[in-house]
């Protein structure tokens, strides 16, 4: 009948919340700690914990934004917790230059075999990485995951880099299918006998290619140049859609290269022939999550890495800086739009008080009451910054190419905006003569690039009818003929009038 006694106060949190999730994540218990059945490691009730969770998540926008399943992640910089998968746990060894790039640039790396089965990506509706970087030809299956799960976790803005050397597995080949990539067929490989690297050219078949093509703009990788800084590459060639929007050639063969086994025929058609031969290209995904495909493991060891006469540990760092999101992230704010006077434009009803009317619950009918209205032959200022991801902080993006266009169904205006050194774009125009529902709208697409889409919907009214001219210019010649004949009948009327027949 007595009392249980009271229950000891909650452990104090650790100082390193990641080595809670890790623990909670393994269901390893630290000694020492008290554990109560029914309850979180701090003691807390279940309910009260997923509040704490809850609140936690409310407090971190930019971890929550990633978690949300289609999340949009335009001018959204990715995150760092990066999974490594491979075929063969000694790249750990090999490669050790490239993922000590990564932790260089804040990733937190978690190598596994790829055919581990407790490697998952999610547990409990939430993310566990924030990229995926696969390297090896020989990844037969994931362990913890399909690939159509991978596919869902870039369709929520996760970021994917896959690297494989040789012939790729049929696993890998549907993945890169499913992402447009056209790998060449089975034993081929990318071959070169005017431009290849001699100390790197183990097999002494050419294909230590030397390539300087890079198709897509500097600024996008950082400041790198393939052609003053050519990247050695020995692997497998791939192939996308020349009309693909999305994709992203960052290395191409010489005009001297060319995609073929070794063993074929001289006079055989190659798989590719080129700059056609893509060698390492990236898919810009429509939610503006990241995709990589690299033919080559070796350009990214270290024999590769530190080979003199090419820039394969810069190029290797830039385009997974540009993968993961650290590269080329655009974003927009403070869109501003009105009359290039200053004035605000009118609303589409103005709120009026009705105090002979009762009180009632139900509301108003289903009209956009704050819709703004421009009027016909407006001067119209529409302006927002637009800014870049440098890594580290947020600074002013400064280009001449960004337009910005009027649409109602089809564009009434598109005209280029101007910008200041803040990254402030400003664009002014007259408004149409055509009443309607427009849209201001600015698209800025550009290979290698986040895509910047801005939308703002207005109305456009006609003149009201105590808004017109008094008099206006073009009628003159109709106001001179109607007082003409009018005094024309006046004086027709006098003389009429006052005239003697007799006369």
């Amino acid at each position: 009948g007595e009392s249980p006694p009271p229950e000891a106060p909650p452990a104090p949190h650790p100082p390193c919340a990641r080595r809670d999730r890790e623990t909670h994540r393994s269901g390893a218990r630290e000694p020492g700690r008290v554990y109560r059945e029914g309850r979180s490691a701090h003691g807390m009730p279940p309910r009260a914990a997923a509040v704490v969770a809850l609140l936690g998540l409310l407090a971190a926008p930019r971890a929550a934004e990633a978690q949300v399943a289609g999340t949009n992640t335009a001018g959204t910089a990715g995150g760092f917790r990066t999974l490594v998968l491979v075929d063969d746990v000694a790249v750990a060894a090999t490669h050790s230059g490239f993922l000590g790039d990564l932790k260089g640039l804040g990733h937190e790396i978690s190598l596994f075999d790829a055919t581990t089965p407790e490697v998952v990506l999610s547990r409990y509706g939430e993310y566990l990485y924030d990229n995926v970087l696969v390297l090896g030809s020989l990844v037969d299956e994931f362990g913890g995951f399909t690939v159509q799960e991978l596919l869902t976790f870039v369709g929520d803005g996760g970021n994917l880099f896959v690297g494989f050397s040789g012939s790729p597995s049929a696993l890998l080949r549907e993945l890169l299918e499913d992402v447009g990539v056209d790998v060449d067929g089975e034993g081929t490989a990318v071959m070169d006998h005017f431009r290849f690297h001699p100390a790197l050219d183990t097999t002494r078949q050419h294909t230590a290619v030397v390539s300087s093509s890079s198709p897509v703009s500097s600024r996008v990788l950082g400041g790198f140049d393939a052609a003053a800084t050519p990247v050695a590459f020995r692997g497998v060639g791939h192939a996308v859609d020349d009309e693909n929007i999305l994709a992203v050639r960052f290395l191409t063969g010489n005009p001297t290269s060319y995609s073929a086994a070794a063993s074929s025929s001289p006079h055989s058609m190659p798989d590719g022939a080129g700059t056609e031969v893509s060698l390492v290209t990236g898919i810009q995904a429509r939610n503006n999550a990241r995709v990589v495909v690299a033919g080559s493991t070796d350009m990214l060891s270290n024999a590769f890495l530190a080979a003199e006469g090419v820039g394969n540990r810069a190029f290797a760092r830039e385009v997974a800086r540009w993968c993961f999101r650290g590269r080329a992230v655009l974003r927009f704010r403070d869109v501003v739009h009105h009359k290039s006077d200053g004035e605000a434009p009118d609303v589409m009803l103005h709120e009026k008080e009705r105090p002979d009317l009762p009180t009632t619950l139900y509301p108003d009918p289903e009209i956009t009451k704050n819709s703004l209205v421009y009027r016909i032959k407006d001067e119209i200022m529409f302006r927002f910054y637009l800014e870049e991801w440098n890594g580290e902080t947020w600074e002013p993006f400064i280009t001449d190419d960004v337009q910005l266009e009027f649409v109602m169904l089809d564009p009434y205006v598109r005209t280029n905006m101007t910008a200041d050194a803040d990254g402030l774009y400003t664009g002014i125009f007259t408004a149409p003569d055509k009443y309607g529902v427009f849209k201001f709208r600015v698209l800025y697409r550009r290979p290698g690039w986040s895509v910047v889409k801005i939308e703002k919907t207005v109305a456009v009214r006609p003149f009201k009818h105590n808004e017109y001219e008094r008099f206006i210019p073009a009628a003159f010649p109709y106001y001179a003929s109607s007082f003409s004949m009018m005094a024309g009948f006046f004086v027709l009327s006098v003389v009429l009038l006052f005239s003697d027949d007799r006369s």
